[in-house]
C-alpha cells in the first residue's frame, strides 16, 4: 500500500505517529510523510535540522517531505500563525511537491489544531483517494472546555470548519468513546465513525494500522470487508 501521512508534528519531534510510520514500513508499505519543520515543544526550529535538513528527510525507509512554517514561538499570536502557516504551506507547497505522486490512502492523526487536516482534504480531492482521520483532540469542544475560546460565534465558526473537514473524510477514528456522538453530529450521516483508542506500547501496530490495508483506491467509500476488518481489530484491541 502507498500511504501518505499528513501531520504537522513528526520526528524528530516526539509523537506516536513516529512509531506508526516505522511499523508501516516494517510491514512492507510505501510511506510518505508530509509535515513541517520540527519546532515542538520549544517553539524554535531544531538546530540540528537547520544544520543538516537532509538528515531528517527519511525515517527508517519512510520519505519525509517538509514544508516551511512559522515556528510556534511564544504567545497566542505566534501559535495561531504557526497553525495557519502549516495549513497553507502544506496545502500549496505540499500539493506541488506531490503533484506527480500516486497514493492509495491518506491518513491524518488529528491533534491540535484541526486545521492541520486541511492539506489532507485538498490532497483527497486532487488525488481522488480515501482520507482517514484519527481524532485525538476534539474540536471545538477542547477550545471551549479549556477556555481558550469563549466567544460563541467563534466556537460556531470553528465547528463549521470541523464539519467541512469531517464531510471530506471517508473514515473517522475516535480516540475516546465520548468523542463519537459529537463527531457524528458534525459529520455527514453516512460517514463511518469508529471508536479506536490509542495503544499500549507492546501492541503498537498489530492492532491499529492493519485496518488500512483494505481501503480502496477506486472508490471513496469504505468497503464492507474493510468495516468488518475494523470491527475485528477493535475487538482484539479492547481484549488486550
Amino acid at each position: 500500500m502507498r500511504l501518505l501521512i499528513v501531520t504537522q508534528y513528526f520526528w524528530p519531534e516526539n509523537f506516536r505517529v513516529n512509531d506508526l510510520v516505522k511499523e508501516m514500513v516494517k510491514r512492507g508499505h510505501s510511506v510518505t510523510v508530509l509535515t513541517g519543520y520540527p519546532n515542538y515543544p520549544d517553539g524554535k526550529i531544531f538546530k540540528e535540522f537547520l544544520q543538516a535538513p537532509d538528515d531528517f528527510s527519511n525515517l527508517d525507509g519512510a520519505e519525509i517531505i517538509r514544508t516551511p512554517l512559522v515556528p510556534r514561538g511564544n504567545g497566542a499570536l505566534r501559535l495561531v500563525l504557526n497553525y495557519l502557516c502549516f495549513a497553507v504551506s502544506a496545502s500549496v507547497w505540499g500539493a506541488w511537491k506531490l503533484r506527480r505522486r500516486q497514493f492509495d490512502v491518506i491518513f491524518t492523526p488529528q491533534l491540535s489544531p484541526v486545521s492541520l487536516a486541511l492539506p489532507a482534504v485538498l490532497l483527497r480531492f486532487l488525488k481522488r483517494i480515501p482520507h482517514v482521520m484519527w481524532v485525538l483532540d476534539l474540536w471545538p469542544d477542547t477550545l471551549e472546555a479549556t477556555g481558550t475560546v469563549r466567544s460563541k460565534k467563534m466556537l460556531a465558526l470553528v465547528g463549521k470548519l470541523v464539519s467541512f473537514i469531517y464531510f471530506r473524510t471517508d473514515l473517522i477514528l475516535a480516540q475516546s468513546k465520548s468523542f463519537v456522538p459529537q463527531i457524528k453530529k458534525l459529520a455527514k450521516k453516512n460517514t463511518n465513525v469508529e471508536y479506536f483508542p490509542s495503544w499500549r506500547k507492546q501492541y503498537l501496530m498489530s492492532k491499529t494500522f492493519y485496518l488500512q490495508r483494505k481501503l480502496q483506491l477506486k472508490s471513496r467509500r469504505i468497503s464492507i470487508s474493510c468495516l468488518r476488518e475494523i470491527l475485528v481489530m477493535r475487538k482484539i484491541f479492547l481484549r488486550s
